[in-house]
């Protein structure tokens, strides 16, 4: 496609206008690279100058996003994460009209250690479920996550696993329990060969990780979970009100 050069409007500013509708038609989708100059000036048969102007242009308006000795990639936009939410990861996820899926990476019943035994109350040895699962918002990665739920209190959950990407949502329905209240640490890591593979980035690329430990109404921790999360793709903010009126019933990523 050409451009228009007897238009009154500067080429740069045509070409930029015809980048955006691309990115906004998902012809470049959020995350990929845009195509060299050198081709974008065969394409649309203008100067390097003037291509260099169109995509500085949506540097600025934060559209594109330039990474040294890369290129140029399509901005990601970031969701936002209330750190003191109410609502978990399915509900959180539908209610910005997007929608959540998850994959089971692996499903096992285990025997508590002494970590694990002092953190929900139980005897060591006891089982526990370990549920590793990879959460998707729109079909794109989102959250690695490993939680564990004792099953003294939660017989059988590993059975009913799987048939809702949202685990809080079994635990109501089938066991009758809402979690109540949250404990978060937040930090950032940096990605394995695995992480980075399930996440479809580059090894060592930046991860926030969240340790949770959610509890019951009568305060008995039903829930430890460790969510790692791309910083390139997710905003964690903090409502302080929420936070001094300790207002975060049904608070998690599950």
């Amino acid at each position: 496609m050409k451009l228009n050069n007897s238009s009154q409007k500067p080429l740069y500013s045509q070409l930029k206008q015809i980048l955006k509708e691309a990115i906004l038609r998902g012809t470049y989708k959020a995350g990929q690279q845009l195509p060299p100059e050198s081709e974008l000036c065969e394409t649309y048969g203008v100067s390097r100058i003037t291509a260099r102007r169109a995509i500085s242009d949506l540097v600025e308006e934060g559209i594109l996003h330039r990474q040294q000795g890369k290129g140029t990639f399509v901005k990601e936009t970031k969701v936002k994460r209330e750190l003191i939410s109410v609502g978990g990861f399915s509900e959180l996820t539908m209610a910005s009209g997007k929608k959540p899926s998850s994959q089971i990476l692996s499903n096992i019943v285990l025997a508590a250690d002494e970590s694990l035994a002092r953190t929900f109350g139980i005897p060591d040895g006891d089982p526990v479920l370990k549920l590793h699962r990879l959460l998707f918002i729109d079909n794109e990665p989102f959250i690695i996550e490993t939680s564990h739920y004792p099953l003294r209190h939660l017989p059988d959950l590993e059975k009913h696993i799987g048939e809702s990407a949202s685990t809080y949502s079994i635990l109501k329905s089938r066991y009758g329990v809402e979690m109540n209240r949250s404990e978060k640490s937040l930090e950032v890591v940096f990605a394995s060969e695995y992480e980075a593979e399930l996440f479809h980035c580059d090894r060592g690329t930046p991860l926030f990780v969240i340790e949770k430990k959610s509890s019951d109404k009568s305060g008995r921790v039903l829930h430890l979970s460790y969510s790692l999360f791309m910083t390139s793709k997710v905003i964690f903010t903090l409502d302080t009100d929420k936070a001094d009126r300790g207002d975060f019933p049904n608070d998690g990523e599950s």
